[in-house]
C-alpha cells in the first residue's frame, strides 16, 4: 500500500499530543489552577518548566515502541499464542469449513517418533518462539513510525497506543503527586518558577489523598485495559505468526459474502431499483472496498509470516536432522491454507464468470478516474485485474494442451505455456513480466506505491479479451 506523509504524521501527533504532552500540561495547569485561586496570582511562568519536558516526551516517544511491547503485555500475549497453539500452528493442517461447505483434509495425516517430537517441541519453545517474539519487536518498532493507517485495525492501534501512553504517564505524575502530598505534610517546596505551600490542614490532605488515589486506581485500569486491546491488535497489523481462531476467518469471509449477496431486490421494487442504482452499487462498493483492503492485508501479512518463519523453522529441522521427506511433510502442513483452497477450488463461487464480469466492471470504473481515485482503490483494481487473469489464463490451459496441467502451475508457467501456443504475444509477455514483478514487489516488501499507470490498466483488458476471443475461436473450430 502507498504511504503519504500525511497519513504517517497523523499517527505521530495523536500519540505524542494525547498520549505523552497532554498529561503534563494537565499538571502545570492544574498547578497554575491552584495558585490562582490561593494567591489570586496564576503563576503563567511555570509553563516555562514545560520546555524541560521535552527532551524527556521525546525520549518517551523514542522507547514508547519498547514500554508498549514489554509493559503493556504484548511480548508475553505473543509467546503465550504461540506455546498453548504450539501443535496447531507448527505440525497440524488448519481445517476449515464454511457453513456446510469443507476442505477435504486427505492425505494430510503427520505422524512423528514421540522421542523426535518432544526434541522438536522443546527446541521450538527454546529457540524458535522467541526469535519470532523479537522479530515481532523489530516490526513494531518499524511500524509504531511509518504506520499509514489503511485499515480500522492500524487506526483502533494508534488510538489504544496513545490512551496507554497517555494513562501510564498520567499514572506515574498522579503517583508522584500522592507522594508530594505526604512531603508537603512537613515542608514547603520552593524552586524559582513553583512555589508550593506546606499544606497544614490534615484536612485538605486527606482530600488531596483521596483525589489523587482514586484517578491513580482509574488510571492504573485504564492502562490494563488499553493493554488487553493492544495485545489483540498488533498481531492484525504486524506480519507475524499468530493463531487465530477459525471463527474470527469464517466471519471475515461472511461479512464480505453478506455484503456482495445482499438481496437489495427484495426491500425494493424494479422501478425503485433502477432509481436507486446508483445509490446502491456505490453503497456496496465503499462497503466492500473498506473490507476486501482489509482481508487482502491480513492474507498478504500471514503469507509473508509464514514464508519468514519457514526459514527459520526449516533451520531448525535440518538441526534436528529430520528427513527430508518429513520437512516436505511439516512445510505443507505449515502453509496449508484450506480457506485459500475454499476459494481457489470455487466452492464458494457459484458463477465464476458473473464475478469475473464484476471485477472488471469495476476495474472499467477506476480506470475512467485513475489519476483521481485513491491510492487503495488503484491497488484493489490492480489486484482484480491480476486474479482475473490468472483465473482466465488457468481456465485456457484444458483448450490449448492435451496434457493436464498440475494445480500448481504458477503464473510465470501460464505465461510460457500460452507463449508458447501463440496466444500471447511478445509485447504482452513482456508486459505481464513487468506486472507480475509489480505484484511481488507490492506483496512482499510493505509501503511501496503502486506505480501503475492507466494505459497500462487499459492494455492488461485488452490482454483478458484477447485471450477470451482466441479461446472462443479454437472452440468453434472444434
Amino acid at each position: 500500500m502507498s504511504t503519504s506523509s500525511g497519513s504517517t504524521l497523523k499517527p505521530l501527533l495523536i500519540r505524542i499530543g494525547f498520549g505523552l504532552v497532554l498529561p503534563f500540561l494537565i499538571e502545570l495547569f492544574v498547578y497554575i489552577i491552584y495558585t490562582g485561586l490561593k494567591y489570586q496570582d496564576f503563576q503563567f511562568s511555570a509553563l516555562l518548566i514545560f520546555v524541560f519536558f521535552i527532551i524527556p516526551i521525546l525520549f518517551l516517544y523514542l522507547i514508547a515502541p519498547k514500554i508498549i511491547f514489554n509493559a503493556g503485555r504484548v511480548r508475553n500475549q505473543i509467546e503465550s499464542n504461540l506455546r498453548s497453539n504450539l501443535d496447531n500452528i507448527f505440525f497440524k493442517p488448519r481445517s476449515f469449513s464454511f457453513g456446510d461447505k469443507t476442505v477435504p483434509l486427505t492425505d494430510m495425516e503427520l505422524k512423528l517418533p514421540s522421542k523426535e517430537k518432544k526434541s522438536l517441541e522443546a527446541k521450538i519453545k527454546k529457540e524458535l518462539i522467541p526469535k519470532i517474539t523479537e522479530e515481532a519487536k523489530k516490526q513494531y518498532s518499524q511500524n509504531f513510525v511509518d504506520r499509514s493507517h489503511t485499515t480500522g485495525n492500524e487506526r483502533l492501534l494508534t488510538y489504544n497506543e496513545s490512551l496507554y501512553l497517555f494513562s501510564i504517564v498520567s499514572s506515574a505524575i498522579l503517583f508522584i503527586n500522592l507522594i508530594l502530598v505526604f512531603v508537603l505534610r512537613w515542608t514547603s517546596i520552593k524552586l524559582d518558577f513553583i512555589i508550593i505551600d506546606q499544606i497544614e490542614n490534615n484536612v485538605n490532605i486527606v482530600i488531596f489523598i483521596c483525589v489523587f488515589g482514586i484517578l491513580l486506581l482509574c488510571g492504573v485500569y485504564l492502562s490494563i485495559s488499553s493493554s488487553r486491546r493492544l495485545c489483540g491488535l498488533i498481531p492484525k497489523v504486524l506480519s507475524i505468526i499468530y493463531y487465530e481462531p477459525e471463527e474470527e476467518r469464517e466471519k471475515r469471509l461472511l461479512i464480505i459474502k453478506s455484503i456482495a449477496e445482499f438481496p437489495i431486490s427484495n426491500l425494493f421494487v424494479r422501478r425503485t431499483q433502477r432509481e436507486l442504482a446508483g445509490t446502491i452499487n456505490e453503497a456496496k462498493k465503499n462497503l466492500l472496498l473498506t473490507r476486501l483492503t482489509e482481508t487482502i492485508s491480513w492474507y498478504y501479512r500471514e503469507e509473508l509470516a509464514k514464508s519468514t518463519m519457514w526459514e527459520l523453522y526449516k533451520e531448525m529441522l535440518e538441526e534436528l536432522q529430520i528427513s527430508d521427506e518429513t520437512k516436505d511433510k511439516i512445510e505443507q502442513h505449515f502453509k496449508y491454507d484450506p480457506l485459500l483452497q475454499l476459494i481457489s477450488s470455487q466452492i464458494l463461487t457459484t458463477d465464476e464468470e458473473q464475478a469475473i464480469k464484476a471485477d472488471i466492471d469495476y476495474v472499467n470504473e477506476k480506470i475512467k478516474n485513475w489519476d483521481k481515485i485513491r491510492s487503495e482503490e488503484q491497488t484493489l483494481s490492480f489486484l482484480l485485474i491480476y486474479r482475473t487473469l490468472e483465473t482466465i489464463f488457468r481456465r485456457t490451459l484444458p483448450h490449448v494442451s492435451t496434457e493436464p496441467e498440475s494445480d500448481e502451475v504458477n503464473f510465470l508457467k501460464l505465461i510460457d505455456i500460452l507463449e508458447n501456443n501463440k496466444i500471447l504475444s511478445k509485447s504482452d509477455v513482456a508486459l505481464l513480466h513487468e506486472i507480475r514483478f509489480k505484484r511481488n514487489l507490492l506483496f512482499h516488501e510493505p509501503g511501496k506505491s503502486l506505480d501503475i499507470g492507466k494505459q497500462t490498466m487499459k492494455k492488461l483488458l485488452l490482454i483478458i479479451k484477447k485471450v477470451l476471443d482466441k479461446i472462443g475461436e479454437t472452440e468453434k473450430e472444434g
